[in-house]
């Protein structure tokens, strides 16, 4: 997890802190725009360090209940935490984040992440 963060964080040139916040509500979104299912089957795929981040409640949701959290709402949530309210910088941190998830769960082109992505109309991040 911490070599992913690194990587995320001077792809970036962010802090790793801001780097490991990025990633969470990254990660976050994604579970909560999966279905049940997905969002089941992306959790085991996830590095224990992303997982770890979120309480047992919340992991209970993200594989029970669909949220549809749309994407505008996330990019002003992502900026304002992480960014310093710059959407443009928030949406390359999600970029860089789907892309670094992709790499770390062997899902690069095809698979759940990308059937969970092209279901958010973001199939080509």
């Amino acid at each position: 997890m911490e070599d992913m963060i690194g990587m995320f964080s001077q792809k970036l040139g962010i802090p790793p802190q801001v780097a490991r916040m990025g990633m969470g509500l990254v990660s976050r979104y994604l579970l909560q725009n999966a279905t049940p299912d997905k969002a089941s089957g992306l959790m085991s795929m996830l590095p224990s360090g992303l997982t770890d981040m979120f309480s047992d409640d919340e992991k209970k949701e993200f594989t029970t209940t669909q949220q549809n959290v749309p994407y505008d709402q996330f990019i002003d949530r992502l900026s304002n935490q992480c960014c310093n309210g710059d959407k443009q910088q928030a949406q390359k941190v999600y970029q860089e984040a789907v892309n670094s998830l992709k790499e770390k769960t062997g899902q690069q082109g095809q698979g759940l992440l990308q059937n969970i992505l092209g279901n958010l109309g973001q199939g080509q991040v």
